[in-house]
């Protein structure tokens, strides 16, 4: 045959009646032609390779079973590795060039509670006391409406730098900067009304920072890259472990109330063949240079040396390792039409694992269980309804027949990022009444409110409010000047040296005066907390110490003890018996009328009762006031 064939030529010898084409119109339509073909086959590739439900037919249709799992197990994992590098690369990201985190949380007080409260406090006919004391605090349970605590933070490498608060209706009561240096475990403290200086509470001086060193977080030794290559590699090593495959293409799985379609890859497991998967990960792990590296050099937790012999006697445990060759384990793999995993079922014997995740129209589904001899002793179970970006519905969960239930309504994602949502919740509890959750975000931080209410009564609003956002490295302060603690000083000073009494006094009269008090009596609540700041340091050695210079009951010499002579005489008590007689049945008949008297002389102890109630109230006394010395 020859090799060059003109196929025009052909035609035009064999047909007539048409005319003759010219070489070069034929020429003009064979590169079409060419073209057109090419376009089709790149077409056909782009549309393959784009297009997840078209990729995932085609192979399922022309590959072996084994190699269609282990594509759908790899392309998965794929995407699962590149979406967590992505992830965990912004974390990373924010983690070395710092992060603000803001934090509050306000308690709205409602007319319930300042009622309970006031009633508490005062009496029920609160309202018509005439003391000046009660009315002056009646009148700040009026005016108060909500009370604030919460703080603002720089953070980077595990250092910490910022500010907190306390507020009365809206006013700051207190206001104070604080800071964390984890190079060498430095605290720092500082309330500016009271003093400008720093007081350093210096942990790092007792501490072997040198042990601490390079233990703080995996993100600073670990890349997003070698994150990812983790996962594909040891992925990779599954599927290649997996064998046995069988394919069922359209399977109709349950989930709750709804029924889907998905193809189920069946594999089986014997004890042996798990055995091996699990020596088979060891082994990549023993010669991961990544994970050894940030193990062994980075973070310091053991040494090269330790790190293969500990996984060598893993090894040699597994491979020692008794098993039933007989026992199989079938582990079903659930597959959408799109090539994604949408679940997974364990089955031994009567046994099974299951969970999965189905959408049939705007119902969304999703199922978990642990069934053993075919009762399930855990189940959660997803009901949700789709509604352009939100979802409503509930979460059960059962455990050993007992039932929570999480309500949902108009559920959203405002900020993937941060997490930040909208959402009303309700939490569904057996005797207890439900508690409701509002979830709500601009996008840029999220409150989370909680209306106090248990039967009928309304004790108030709780409000938490979160933001996290990029900062700058937090600014330490400076170890020169500051009031220093430590415990590796030989003689600490004390909170009296740092801020004086008088100066704390006043701070303490100024917070009382912005809360209501009234002049005299924010003084003396000012005057009472000022003398507990300034208890005495003296702690007395013995009860008669204690007793005796302290109160000064007794001198030393003339000091109580409990071993003195105890006091008897001797009394009469004089006791009824009542008379009893048996019947022919042989039972006991008390005749109420017919009673003895007698006459018995103990001895008593007539100081008895006073001693033993004198040494327990002497006890518990001596015991409170030791305690809040300790304390104070």
């Amino acid at each position: 045959m020859s090799e060059n064939i003109n196929l025009n030529d052909n035609f035009d010898n064999s047909v007539s009646g048409v005319d003759r084409v010219s070489k070069k119109k034929g020429r003009k339509i064979a590169i079409i032609s060419g073209v057109t073909a090419v376009a089709l086959i790149g077409g056909g590739t782009a549309v393959y390779n784009l297009s997840d439900f078209v990729k995932n037919q085609v192979n399922l249709r022309v590959m072996k079973p084994e190699n269609y799992y282990s594509w759908v197990i790899g392309e998965n994992s794929k995407n699962f590795a590149s979406d967590i590098k992505e992830k965990y690369a912004k974390a990373k990201s924010k983690a070395e060039n710092g992060q603000n985190m803001s934090m509050s949380l306000k308690y709205s007080i409602s007319d319930e509670v300042k009622d309970l409260a006031l009633t508490e406090i005062i009496g029920e006919d609160y309202r018509n006391t005439s003391s000046g004391e009660e009315n002056n605090l009646i009148e700040i349970f009026d005016n108060l409406s909500e009370i604030s605590i919460g703080g603002s933070s720089d953070f980077k490498d595990n250092s910490i730098a910022g500010t907190f608060f306390a507020s009365w209706n809206g006013e700051n009561l207190i206001n104070g900067d604080m800071a964390f240096d984890s190079g060498n475990y430095d605290f720092f403290l500082r309330v500016p009304e009271l003093t400008e200086q720093w007081l350093c509470m210096a942990m790092g001086d007792s501490i072997n920072l040198e042990d601490l060193k390079g233990k703080e977080n995996i993100i600073n030794y670990l890349t997003p890259e070698e994150l990812e290559d983790i996962i594909i590699r040891y992925t990779d090593i599954w599927n290649k472990s997996v064998e046995d495959i069988e394919i069922e293409k359209k399977e109709t799985v349950d989930i709750c109330d709804i029924s889907v379609e998905y193809t189920v890859i069946s594999s089986e497991f014997t004890e042996a063949d798990v055995i091996e998967i699990a020596i088979s990960f060891v082994k990549e792990l023993k010669n991961d240079s990544t994970i050894k590296n940030i193990v062994v050099n980075e973070m310091g937790i053991c040494t090269e040396s330790e790190y293969n012999s500990e996984l060598d006697d893993i090894l040699n445990e597994l491979s020692e390792n008794t098993h039933d060759s007989d026992k199989t384990v079938t582990l079903n793999t659930y597959i959408d039409p799109n090539g994604d995993i949408r679940g997974i079922k364990f089955i031994e014997d009567d046994d099974e694992i299951f969970c999965a995740i189905g959408k049939d129209g705007e119902n969304v589904r999703g199922e978990f269980y642990v069934s053993e001899n075919n009762s399930k002793d855990v189940s959660i179970e997803l009901y949700a309804d789709e509604n352009g970006e939100k979802y409503s519905g509930n979460i059960d969960i059962m455990v050993d027949n007992n039932e929570i239930s999480v309500e949902f309504t108009d559920y959203q994602v405002v900020n993937e990022e941060n997490g930040y949502l909208n959402a009303g919740v309700n939490f569904i509890i057996p005797d207890i009444s439900p508690v409701h959750v509002d979830f709500t975000s601009d996008g840029n931080s999220q409150d989370i409110s909680y209306n106090i209410n248990f039967d009928g009564t309304d004790y108030g609003t709780l409000v938490l409010n979160m933001a996290m956002n990029s900062a700058s490295a937090p600014s330490m302060p400076s170890k020169d000047g500051a009031f220093i603690i430590s415990d590796a000083m030989d003689s600490e000073p004390t909170l009296f040296d740092y801020i004086p009494e008088d100066k704390m006094k006043n701070y303490l009269y100024d917070i009382l005066v912005k809360i209501g008090f009234n002049d005299e009596l924010a003084e003396a609540g000012s005057e009472v907390f000022s003398n507990i700041y300034n208890v005495s340091e003296y702690v007395p050695e013995t009860y008669d110490d204690y007793l005796y210079d302290d109160f000064g009951g007794y001198d030393d010499d003339e000091a109580f003890t409990f071993d003195q002579p105890v006091e008897t005489e001797e009394v009469t008590i004089e006791t009824e018996t009542e008379a009893e007689t048996e019947d022919s049945d042989g039972v006991w008949i008390t005749d109420d009328e017919d009673t003895e008297d007698t006459e018995e002389n103990i001895t008593v102890d007539t100081d008895q009762w006073q001693s033993e109630e004198a040494q327990e109230i002497i006890s518990e006394i001596i015991d409170s006031a030791e305690t809040l010395r300790n304390q104070t």
